[in-house]
């Protein structure tokens, strides 16, 4: 992952849980007028960009991602934690707060500061959480594409973390959040690249194309098949954010994991046209296809989620930040054997949420990925045998 942080100037200038299978003929769902149903999973009514769901089983990836995050960054949120210690009383934005884990978190070190969260739907808090920071938190619903005038110079502390798939113009995004901030304020920043990293962290490369599932218009179109490998090798997979910002931190979190050996699928209609191309037997993980077909189908949705490999420049052309700071973290999925141990307790926190996001992306990609419900629910199978094992042939 990679993570920035840089101060603003002093100025006053603007576990592998069982997927919840989707195709059956009947189901029941309680919604309000903070969610619709889509694809037998609940989403939020306000923004169409961000179509990943708001119920229990997301809950639960949430709070396992939130685990495991605050573990690979507990250096950057150390600074944090003493930027909000330097007085009295001061203020803190989390911006797409969820159910408040972070807030919850920090809260709990930091009883003096106010914290304010904003998501697209109203925060369901427990009741432990509620007693917990009742008295120094408050959360609003609100969608950030639209600005936010109203919290100008009201924080010394704004937090982002994996905002990007629903944001449309993530540049603008960090502009108006940089006016959130009061002088001398501090903004973390933290976004994954949807990459895919082999146990040497270099990027997955491949000649041909991902499957598309538009390409089915192409004569001869042919959709891979991903099955169980009829054999198997151990495998490193990374996560990587990255991040910008001194008196404001700022992150972009870039996930990537990646076998050793890449799992088929063998590709069918690449290159110049239909059919199958003559590299058709080239071994593509089904996380790299899973992964491009996210961005492929956020980009569908109006998400600028291809922006997260310039967070750092964006930060640094708000031209309201100072002492940017840009660096890469890299959180193991599945962790080469002999590694440091606390490498080892960071895969195993990651690996169940990152088998959520898997399920979590089912009304996006059966939305606007163009999937049918049988080549999806293959992908996912394949993908979390990678992530889980990373077994490939």
């Amino acid at each position: 992952m990679k993570d920035a942080a840089s101060p603003r100037p002093s100025s006053s200038s603007n576990h592998d849980r069982t997927r919840l299978y989707d195709y059956s003929p009947y189901s029941y769902m309680s919604t309000d007028k903070y969610h619709r149903e889509l694809h037998n999973r609940l989403v939020n009514t306000l923004s169409d960009i961000y179509l990943l769901p708001d119920d229990e089983e997301e809950d639960a990836r949430l709070q396992a991602e939130a685990k495991a995050l605050d573990m690979a960054f507990e250096s950057i949120y150390a600074l944090v934690e003493a930027h909000l210690k330097k007085r009295v009383s001061t203020t803190c934005l989390d911006v797409g707060s969820a159910r408040g884990y972070w807030i919850d978190q920090m809260a709990s070190k930091i009883p003096s500061t106010q914290f304010t969260g904003v998501d697209l739907v109203p925060a369901k808090r427990s009741q432990k959480s509620r007693t917990s920071s009742s008295s120094s938190s408050s959360f609003e619903v609100h969608d950030v594409n639209g600005g936010l005038e109203r919290y100008q110079a009201s924080f010394d502390v704004v937090h982002v973390r994996n905002l990007t798939q629903g944001i449309q113009r993530f540049s603008s995004c960090i502009g108006d959040i940089a006016e959130t901030l009061r002088p001398g304020g501090l903004g973390v920043f933290i976004e994954w690249d949807y990459q895919v990293y082999n146990s040497s962290r270099v990027a997955y490369t491949f000649s041909q194309a991902t499957f598309d599932p538009s390409r089915r218009v192409v004569p001869g179109f042919q959709a891979p098949s991903f099955g169980r490998p009829s054999s198997s090798s151990s495998s490193s997979l990374f996560l990587t954010p990255s991040s910008a910002g001194s008196s404001s931190a700022s992150t972009s979190s870039s996930t990537s994991s990646s076998p050793s050996s890449p799992f088929p699928p063998s590709f069918p209609g690449g290159g110049n046209g239909g059919g199958r191309s003559n590299t058709s037997t080239e071994q593509i993980p089904a996380l790299v296809h899973f992964l491009r077909a996210v961005v492929r189908a956020s980009t569908a949705a109006g998400s600028h989620i291809s922006s997260v490999g310039h967070l750092g420049a964006f930060v640094q052309r708000t031209y309201q930040f100072k002492d940017v700071q840009v660096r890469d973290v890299w959180v193991p999925v599945n962790p080469q054997p002999g590694c440091d141990p606390q490498e080892r307790k960071l895969a195993a926190e990651f690996r169940p949420a990152f088998v959520g996001f898997l399920n979590s992306c089912s009304p996006l990609l059966l939305s606007h990925g163009g999937y049918t419900a049988t080549e999806l629910s293959s992908l996912e199978d394949a993908a979390r045998i990678e992530i889980m094992g990373g077994k490939v042939p």
